[in-house]
């Protein structure tokens, strides 16, 4: 009986992934001429078979030297989008989140003022992190980890101020040949997408915490893998709990009187960023799917961490 070498879970021999954190425990091969190769690898050193497309570096299928409808690829126009995409240095995958209304803020009454007033918002379709970006992810890119709970690479990356991310999402941009956008979601689009389309869910996908949520009553008082509660109605994971998410938003109190209808986003000179979601070492009433908090853009903690929503660009 093996072990998972992330999460230490008993393993039978022939078992290709871990039921538990989803490792993939295959190598990857070259499929022209079987050797070893690693997942960001474009050619094969030994055969030069190519193995990602050089434009938007998805993995090509065998014996295919253009990318084709099979590499997930996102539609510039989204008319036609796929429900989910790739990325092919980390394996980032990145769920779409159709487009729609919603009603945005506390409808409930369990909030504070700066979740009201209750307004209606319209928001385009848009790719989104399936999970929070991992300590994976982020060694991927940057060969570091800067987290405080170094605990495997499908635990979410923590400890990242807003220049961090910045860093992070220039060096992504660069190693995909600037083929794809990668930024923050709003606070509007991470509501949205929390609540599954705008339904009534006090978490994001549930309105009982411990089936959605990792915090402060079941966390053991650390983060935990992703991956590991239950998803919400988009089949996204983590958006209650285990670590706060950065958005895009500059923070007001007032942001809610001062939205758009369509596509909201607050970018003035305040200090502060917006973060939702909540963390490991809060309480229920904290990972609620309304909840929102300032963090100045140096902030960094073990608490705190994000995920991006990722656009294709256009040729010109």
């Amino acid at each position: 009986m093996d072990t998972c070498k992330f999460c230490s879970e008993p393993l039978k021999t022939h078992w290709t992934m871990c039921p538990v954190c989803e490792v993939n425990r295959s190598e990857f091969v070259c499929p022209g001429c079987g050797t070893k190769i690693k997942s960001n690898w474009r050619l094969c050193p030994e055969c030069h078979t190519r193995i990602l497309c050089p434009e938007c570096l998805c993995r090509l299928p065998e014996h295919k030297s253009e990318c084709s409808a099979e590499n997930n690829q996102i539609p510039v126009d989204m008319t036609e989008p796929l429900h989910e995409f790739t990325e092919s240095l980390t394996g980032m995958e990145f769920i779409f989140i159709p487009g729609g209304d919603f009603l945005m803020g506390d409808a409930s009454g369990d909030g504070v003022a700066n979740e009201s007033p209750v307004h209606e918002v319209e928001l385009n379709g848009f790719y989104l992190g399936k999970t929070l970006v991992t300590q994976g992810d982020w060694e991927a890119v940057m060969g570091d980890n800067p987290s405080r709970f170094k605990s495997g690479s499908k635990y979410p990356v923590e400890q990242i101020s807003f220049s961090d991310i910045c860093k992070f999402i220039e060096a992504l941009e660069e190693k995909n040949n600037g083929a794809f956008k990668f930024h923050l979601p709003s606070e509007a689009e991470w509501e949205y997408a929390a609540r599954s389309g705008g339904k009534d869910d006090i978490y994001a996908g549930s309105d009982e915490p411990d089936s959605v949520a990792w915090y402060g009553e079941n966390s053991t008082g650390r983060t935990q893998a992703v991956c590991t509660k239950k998803p919400n109605g988009f089949g996204l994971f983590d958006m209650s709990g285990n670590v706060w998410e950065w958005c895009r938003d500059t923070y007001r109190d007032d942001a809610y009187k001062l939205h758009d209808g369509k596509n909201p986003v607050i970018n003035d000179n305040t200090p502060d960023l917006v973060a939702r979601g909540g963390s490991w070492n809060l309480d229920a009433w904290s990972v609620r799917c309304t909840r929102r908090f300032p963090f100045a853009k140096d902030s960094s903690g073990s608490g705190l961490g994000f995920r991006l929503v990722v656009e294709r660009v256009a040729k010109s």
